[in-house]
This record gives structure tokens, C-alpha cells and sequence, in this order.
């Protein structure tokens, strides 16, 4: 069968045999191009024409470049960062294997479907493949979340929180500890079904911050690769997306100073002083728990973070470097943090200036676990149970902006690597610092109880 031509000097459109239309064009490198085929002739030229304009204007790219498998090419630029943080490249790992290389189940389809955004090439990825993406990751992240909570919650230690709970609702004695009498056991599984009410479960925003994390790691892997020459522009343009954990999470809570010593004094003898450094410091969990003699100037009254608690499984021994370059600052204490922190040097911490501040009595480093075991305990004896130890380091900032600090002097305390930040990095004072501490001291309190 004989088809039309209508020939250009850039290129030319084509009917097929199959009745569809196709459009080639010959590229500034001299070779031949197909653009795809249209149901429309007009679809046809306009896609040309587009081409031809881009030529024109000195934006042309050469499409071959994107032909590389997105999963793939992550794979190589994660490997190939050498600026991340063994932690970091750990969680960019999981998160590529997890949700941008893997099968993620679309929602709300007839027909069962699932979308893999790393087995399609880079040039291929759109506005639109994204978005329906990342729909699916939210869905998901938030359904398997939804699942955690649920099985979390049928352990035997929820389940008898659950029970305590309703004897004392009930007004029925029960001891804090120990095993449940069977007859109120079976009282309660009456009551209740035997169904243990996890309101975390419901929370809107179960999910999200593994979502917007896989979002953040393709639009900067993707930025990357347009850096490269490789694709003309970033097909991540979902307004929000990046930022959806922090605008649907659960507020915060701030302890108040009073609850701050119930919480010392419902602490292990040998963790409360650093209870009392994490709250008047600011201190990441892992840069609290990493410090050594060597990062304590009594003298100053300063600790210095240069270095954070490996994550189990990242390899490279027991410490890593601190989650960004604005992590490693020095950080000026008010004296009830001095205080109790020269205290504990005395009484826990063994001699040596590698030895660590915090940690265990035969001087490895406290584990996660072991820490969350232990601030449960504290926390639920106060009557807090909504607390968790990163809400320590949040009541911290609050209280450093109630001092009056300016947000360069906040950014530098808290260790934060936002680029607004990062510009007055270096002209945060060391004067400024000490302020800080002083107003502090003059909030809390001095002795440590006021």
C-alpha cells in the first residue's frame, strides 16, 4: 500500500497502514527520529512542530539519553554519593527497593494493577506517570502502616495495657505490673470483644512520611539527571508532595519544666541527667547518645556534635557522621544542664575521653530499643503516654525560641541544613549562644526545680 508524504526540510508526517499517522524528524546530530505515532494527522504535526520549535530555540534533546532504566540508574547515583551519610544511603536503599523500583499496587482499580516506576526508562517517566505513582505509594504506605498499628496492637503487652486501662475506667483494682488475674481478663474480653482500640491507627497521616520520603529521593535523583543532560526537565511538579508528612503530621507535644523533672525523676538513676542535656540542648537521640568525654568542655559548659550512633545494619562500626554538615556545631548548655551533666561524668561515665557519656554500664551504646523501653516506663508514670523521645529535642527549640533567638541561631542550635540556614550558618555568635543559655537557665531554673 503507497503512503502520503508531506515533507518537510526538519521532518515529515506519514499515514501508516494502519490508518494512525507517524512523525519523523532528522535531529541536529544528523540522524533520523520517530516522535511516535497519533490517531490525527493535526496530533501529528503539532508534535513536529514542537520538535522543530525546540531545535530552533536550542533546547533540543536527544531522547537516547533517558533510555536507561530508572531503578537502575538510582542504583548507581546512590551508590556513587559520597556526601550521604551511611544512615541516609541505608534509608534511600529501602525506599528505592521499597517504592520506586518495586511493584506498588495502584488503588481503586477494577481490575487489579500495579505501577513500577524503575523499570521504565528515565525519558519515559512524566508529569502524569508520577502522579499516578506517587497516589499509589501514598495508598499503600498508608495501608500497610494501617497494618502495623493493627498487629502492633494485639500483642500481649498492648493487650494488657488495653486491660489495665478498662479496670481502672471501671474502678476495678488491678496492680501497675505483674500478670492479670484471669477474672478480670475474661471480664474485660466480655466487655470489650477482645478488641484492643489503637487510635493511632486512625491517624489521617498514617503513611504519609514514607511517601513524601520516596517522593523527595526521585525529585532529587531526577534533578540530578537533568543536571546530567539526560532529561530536558523533572517530571516531579506535585505541589505539596514533598512536604505532606510535616503539614498532615500530628502536632508535637512540649513538656513543661515541671513535667520535665517528674519525667528525671521517673527515669533509670543512670539515664536521667541525659533527659535533663536532651531537653536544655536539642540534641538528636543519636548525637546525644554518641557523645564522648572528649566532646565535653566542662569548663565552657559545651558539648560538641560531631558524629551520631550508626543505625543497626548500615555497617561502619558504632558511630556515623551526623545526618548533614550543620549537624556538627557546638552547642552551649545552661548550667542545671552543666550541672547534671558533670554529675553524671563523676558517678556513670568510665575514665578515658573516648568513653561514652550515655551509655550502658559496661560502656556500649544504649540501643534504641533499650532507650524507648525505659522513657515508656517514665513517660506512662507522669501520666504522658503521648510523649516520645524526639519530643524532647522539640521542647528544647520551643523553649530556645521563647529565649528570643533569631531563626540563624535557632537553625545553628537544632543542627538544621535548610538552605535559608545554611546562608547565616557561620555568622551565628558565640555570644548568641550563651545567651541562649542564660535565658534558659532563667526559665527552668537554676537549681534544677524552681
Amino acid at each position: 500500500m503507497t503512503t502520503r508524504r508531506h515533507r518537510r526540510a526538519s521532518g515529515a508526517v506519514r499515514k501508516l497502514p494502519s490508518g494512525r499517522w507517524q512523525a519523523r524528524y532528522t535531529g541536529p546530530d544528523g540522524a533520523l527520529r520517530t516522535l511516535g505515532t497519533f490517531p490525527t494527522k493535526a496530533e501529528a504535526d503539532q508534535e513536529l512542530a514542537h520538535e522543530v520549535s525546540r531545535m530552533a530555540r536550542g533546547v533540543w534533546h536527544d531522547p537516547r539519553l533517558g533510555d536507561q532504566p530508572l531503578g537502575e540508574w538510582f542504583r548507581a547515583w546512590i551508590a556513587t554519593r559520597g556526601d550521604l551519610a551511611p544512615s541516609t544511603r541505608a534509608l534511600y536503599g529501602q525506599l528505592l527497593e521499597r517504592w520506586i523500583d518495586a511493584e506498588v499496587p495502584v488503588a481503586g482499580e477494577t481490575r487489579p494493577r500495579s505501577v513500577r516506576l524503575g523499570a521504565q526508562s528515565l525519558a519515559s517517566v512524566t508529569p502524569a506517570v508520577v502522579r499516578e505513582w506517587d497516589a499509589a505509594v501514598l495508598a499503600e504506605a498508608g495501608r500497610r502502616a494501617g497494618e502495623r498499628w493493627q498487629r502492633a496492637a494485639s500483642t500481649p503487652k498492648r493487650v494488657n495495657a488495653a486491660i489495665r486501662a478498662w479496670a481502672l475506667v471501671e474502678g476495678l483494682p488491678v496492680a501497675s505490673t505483674g500478670r492479670i488475674p484471669t477474672a478480670l481478663r475474661e471480664s474485660w474480653l466480655e466487655a470489650s470483644g477482645g478488641v484492643v482500640v489503637d487510635p493511632r491507627g486512625d491517624r489521617r497521616n498514617l503513611g504519609h512520611t514514607e511517601a513524601a520520603q520516596a517522593y523527595r529521593l526521585l525529585h532529587t535523583g531526577l534533578t540530578q539527571a537533568v543536571s546530567d543532560g539526560l532529561i530536558p526537565s523533572n517530571p516531579c511538579a506535585i505541589k505539596g508532595a514533598s512536604q505532606r508528612d510535616s503539614r498532615h503530621r500530628t502536632e508535637r507535644r512540649v513538656l513543661t519544666p515541671d513535667e520535665l523533672w517528674a519525667l528525671v525523676d521517673a527515669m533509670p538513676e543512670r539515664y536521667r541527667a541525659a533527659v535533663v542535656v536532651s531537653f536544655l540542648s536539642g540534641l538528636r537521640a543519636g548525637e546525644l547518645f554518641a557523645l564522648q568525654r572528649r566532646h565535653v568542655d566542662q569548663a565552657a559548659g559545651t558539648v560538641r556534635v560531631d558524629q551520631s550512633l550508626a543505625r543497626p545494619g548500615t555497617g561502619g562500626g558504632r558511630f556515623s557522621s551526623t545526618k548533614s554538615r550543620a549537624g556538627v556545631r557546638t552547642v552551649v548548655l545552661p548550667a542545671v544542664a552543666v550541672e547534671a551533666l558533670v554529675e553524671h561524668l563523676d558517678r556513670f561515665t568510665p575514665a578515658g575521653r573516648d568513653a561514652l557519656v550515655f551509655g550502658t554500664s559496661t560502656g556500649r551504646p544504649l540501643t534504641g530499643g533499650s532507650r524507648t523501653t525505659m522513657f515508656a516506663r517514665a513517660r506512662r508514670a507522669i501520666g504522658r503516654d503521648d510523649l516520645t523521645w524526639h519530643d524532647l529535642r522539640h521542647s528544647a527549640m520551643t523553649l530556645v525560641a521563647l529565649t528570643g533567638a533569631t531563626l540563624p541561631e535557632l537553625m545553628q542550635r537544632a543542627g538544621h541544613a535548610t538552605p535559608r540556614a545554611a546562608l547565616h550558618y557561620q555568622h551565628a555568635a558565640d555570644d548568641a549562644q550563651r545567651r541562649i543559655a542564660d535565658r534558659l537557665d532563667a526559665i527552668v531554673g537554676t537549681d534544677g526545680r524552681t
